[in-house]
């Protein structure tokens, strides 16, 4: 990918591109230190991502369900805007619907 080019994505080609590979996440960008992607996690599906090395940033963009984070728990909802640190663990669970989550981190 060309570090010097703008670039544009649609939702609905990420997460169609993300069902063609049957995973749950999706890295649609990596470009010199940045990386950011979309999770869409279905009902009763795991969330089983491990504490990253470097903070994160998530954005819910539809759905609800829970977070946890360290110890604490959390409800997210559309437009919620969450930052893990580094290492922590974390993980969404306990979404009825379709939950997608926009994530980004410095790598």
């Amino acid at each position: 990918m060309d570090p010097e080019k703008e670039k544009a994505f649609e939702l609905e080609d990420l997460i169609a591109q993300l069902e063609k590979d049957s995973g749950y996440f999706l890295n649609f960008l990596k470009i010199r230190d940045l990386v950011a992607g979309i999770i869409v996690l279905h009902p009763g599906e795991e969330d089983t991502q491990e504490p990253h090395a470097t903070d994160e940033l998530y954005y819910v963009i539809e759905g609800k369900g829970f977070m946890e984070l360290g110890k604490n728990k959390r409800s997210v909802k559309k437009g919620s805007i969450l930052f893990v640190p580094a290492k922590m663990h974390h993980r969404f669970y306990g979404n009825k619907k379709n939950l997608v989550v926009l994530y980004m981190f410095a790598e």
